[in-house]
């Protein structure tokens, strides 16, 4: 792959290591592989907004799982009925966007 694409998963996984900083937990490889498996089909943008609600309203001293980090995101969406279909339509505004600027 390119090297574009290493960096970008690279700072995609730093989102999501958040979550062990947040909770004081020293990051996990393997449970780190298991939550980028659980959530790979998630855009940057959308896995940071729902990464920073997960950490905001975590009331405990623990890693959340990565279905607490799907509700997150299902909530930063308005609580689609079609969760990948809604995914598709969040990329698909983000590009056109872009395309404005």
């Amino acid at each position: 792959m390119s090297e574009w694409y290493d960096k970008a998963l690279e700072e995609w996984l730093g989102v999501l290591a958040e979550l062990w900083k947040a909770a004081g937990r020293p990051v996990e490889a393997d449970r780190l592989e298991i939550y980028a498996m659980s959530l790979g089909e998630v855009p940057m943008g959308l896995l940071e907004m729902a990464v920073r609600r997960v950490i905001r309203e975590n009331t405990y001293n623990l890693v959340p799982l990565p279905g607490v980090v799907w509700a997150a995101i299902r909530r930063e969406l308005g609580n689609p009925w079609d969760i990948r279909m809604e995914i598709e339509d969040w990329i698909e505004l983000r590009w056109r966007y872009k395309g404005r600027k």
